[in-house]
């Protein structure tokens, strides 16, 4: 099955799952990939609306995985049984979505071996999230699909707490190992501030005096972060 590049970094994330449970897992594309690829055993696809189901479903019967893939209409983990998931993944979602999902559930989310998330948004808050409840962050990369920039994530059980603050807004291993896609995103977020800071400098209010501290300290982080890579 040919996926996308952001679809085929979620999976090559999976490391230690028997069975695996995608999460919001729309045409069931991940859980098929991961069983052709001889990644997982047997899967649990899982959605809150049934035309996703209806779409994995169908996709799952024609690659004939309907005996080793199994779809579930529910809302976040509540298909799943305690611990009968090793590997939770959720992907293209919002991150604050996707802390409330595990969060409401988080017996569950403990009981598994590893999380692998891709969050849209508040991926500094998804990465201290992980360290509140006892994860680790194994692994992380930051890409670049169609101009969109996507960071995925694994989490296994262990305790960690990053130092710095722009470990959790940009990722401690994005910046470790000097992420070619971290230092153009961030190319591209400072040339994008210097525009805005510029047109806050000419309004001159105290909402944009407000507004334009908030950037130039974000901008000296960015800076500082660049430099690293």
């Amino acid at each position: 099955m040919e996926i996308s590049e952001r679809l085929r970094t979620v999976a090559s994330f999976v490391k230690n799952g028997t069975t695996a449970a995608d999460i919001g897992t729309d045409h069931g594309y991940v859980p098929i990939y991961l069983y052709q690829e001889g990644a997982i055993k047997s899967a649990i696809a899982c959605d809150i609306n049934k035309e996703p189901i209806r779409r994995a479903q169908k996709n799952i019967n024609m690659y004939r995985l309907s005996n080793v893939i199994e779809t579930r209409l529910g809302a976040g983990l509540e298909p799943l049984k305690m611990g009968e998931a090793e590997t939770i993944i959720i992907a293209g979602m919002g991150g604050m979505l996707m802390i409330g999902i595990m969060d409401e559930s988080r017996a569950k989310t403990l009981a598994a071996k590893e999380l692998v998330l891709q969050p849209q948004t508040d991926i500094d808050k998804v990465r201290k999230y992980i360290h509140s409840i006892g994860f680790r962050i194994d692994d992380e990369k930051m890409l670049k699909e169609d101009g969109i920039y996507y960071t995925v994530i694994r989490a296994v059980h262990g305790e960690e707490k990053y130092e710095n603050e722009a470990d959790y807004i940009f990722g401690k291993i994005n910046i470790d190992n000097k992420s070619p896609a971290l230092k153009d995103f961030l190319d591209n977020i400072m040339r994008k501030n210097a525009n805005v800071m510029e047109r806050l400098k000419a309004a001159d209010t105290d909402n944009s005096r407000i507004r334009l501290k908030e950037l130039e300290d974000y901008d000296k982080l960015c800076r500082e972060v660049y430099e690293c890579l």
